[in-house]
């Protein structure tokens, strides 16, 4: 780390900074402005990951006859289970 950067605070950062610097640490937010240099980052919901992966396992269980128990197991409607076995949009 540059001796410079030894003198700073996470109270000089931008707001944004600060946040993310609180997250991963100050010399971690430094290392990650380096890297991604004036990109926008995009962090998805991880909502959409997790229901994906609960989807896979929803394929992965179905034996063809247990439609309510998958649906009472993960919480979800008979309706939304049929759309996820099938592949059919929301």
């Amino acid at each position: 780390m540059n001796d410079w950067l030894k003198e700073i605070s996470i109270n000089d950062l931008p707001e944004i900074y600060q946040e993310v610097a609180r997250i991963v640490g100050l010399e971690n937010a430094v290392r990650l402005s380096e890297i991604f240099k004036g990109q926008v980052v995009y962090f998805p919901m991880l909502e959409s990951l997790i229901r994906a992966k609960r989807d896979e396992a929803i394929k992965r269980e179905f034996n063809g006859k247990n439609y309510r128990e998958l649906a009472r197991k993960y919480g979800i409607s008979g309706k939304q289970l049929i759309r996820i076995l099938t592949g059919k949009g929301r």
